[in-house]
């Protein structure tokens, strides 16, 4: 399977070549929703001007747009992409099918990635994510962004994502509700000693080596042989589908990396007050491993992380055949109901009645 998976990232790497046009994404040729790409002015920290940018692209739904908005977090090596995969088949778009449920949508690249602005690297942390998401959420709540409010709004992140998400809601207490995706506070430590050999220098990735400061070391990448080796449940995978993920990996710093462990610091989580969705892929080798969190079900999972969030309803989803990329894989589907079923019942799209879930 892997080595034809392999020979699959030639043909997926042309598509990089492409015009922009060429990895349109699925959500922004749908003609049931209108797209804006837009950049947002923010800063790295409180001291500091708003001398950097965060690109995303703010989708709603024309149907019947709401007043809730899902800002879409990804994690590291990835871009907004990974929300709204530029495949041939819709079935890969979050974007689309949260858009289709009625929630608007702003799906961005992080500090430090692909269209947003690249600080050094030193200056990208976890902190400093969560703060620039900090400013995100200002800017919707105020229209700053669109000309228009938006009354709720809900983090979704994946993995990296997750965290920025955690620390975000704790620090700020801005959001309505967290969804967690690919988390777990529990990581496996013998897949994170695997991945931590996967390392790759940008310099070595002329495409990437391009986004980042001349000379700034610390950014970094992964090998390609992560993406299906780690981060899939290859029997429900489509190669080319992995083959796309490889050829368009994206960033990450090694700041990032050593501050990681900042959202399970004391008090981080505990002081959570807010609903908390915790969505895994069963065969996660990251956060549902034998020596990580059990995710046999959705209620094991949901028992084993309910006990850091005191304060908060903890509600969980496994998603059978699915490794640490849920949206990745043919039954992305499974993932996309269970999400927008619970935001439905949670916080609402602010255009039907909020039920209790």
């Amino acid at each position: 399977m892997l080595h034809r998976i392999l020979r699959a990232v030639a043909v997926a790497s042309l598509l990089i070549g492409l015009p922009a046009a060429g990895l349109a994404t699925a959500a922004a040729s749908d003609s049931a929703t209108h797209c804006r790409d837009v950049t947002v002015p923010v800063s790295i920290a409180p001291d500091q001007p708003a001398q950097y940018q965060i690109w995303g692209q703010l989708c709603t739904p024309n149907h019947r747009p709401g007043a809730t908005v899902q800002v879409l977090i990804h994690g590291l090596n990835y871009s907004h992409l990974y929300w709204d995969f530029p495949f041939k088949s819709a079935q890969y778009s979050y974007v689309r099918w949260a858009n289709r449920a009625g929630y608007a949508t702003f799906n961005l690249d992080r500090i430090g990635v692909a269209r947003s602005s690249h600080p050094a690297s030193t200056d990208v942390t976890l902190g400093s994510n969560a703060y620039t998401i900090h400013q995100i959420v200002a800017a919707l709540r105020s229209g700053a962004i669109s000309g228009r409010t938006f009354t709720k709004v809900v983090l979704v992140g994946h993995s990296y994502g997750s965290e920025i998400a955690k620390l975000e809601a704790s620090r700020y207490r801005d959001v309505d509700a967290l969804i967690l995706t690919g988390s777990a506070h529990k990581i496996s430590p013998s897949t994170q000693r695997l991945l931590a050999q996967l390392g790759q220098p940008v310099s070595e990735v002329p495409r990437l080596a391009a986004e980042v400061p001349p000379g700034d070391s610390g950014y970094v990448t992964a090998q390609d042989r992560q993406r299906p080796d780690f981060f899939y449940y290859l029997a429900d995978a489509d190669p080319r589908v992995v083959a796309l993920d490889i050829a368009t990996k994206e960033t990450n710093t090694l700041g990032e990396i050593f501050s990681i462990g900042d959202a399970n610091a004391p008090g981080v989580s505990e002081e959570l007050t807010l609903p908390i969705l915790i969505a895994n892929g069963a065969a996660d080798l990251l956060a549902c491993a034998p020596d990580a969190t059990d995710c046999s079900s959705a209620a094991t999972l949901a028992a084993a992380e309910q006990h850091f969030y005191p304060r908060s309803r903890v509600d969980a989803v496994v998603i059978p055949q699915a490794g640490h990329v849920i949206n990745l894989h043919r039954n992305a589907d499974v993932a996309y109901r269970s999400i927008t079923a619970w935001a439905d019942h949670t916080v609402g799209t602010g255009k039907k009645p909020q039920f209790a879930w």
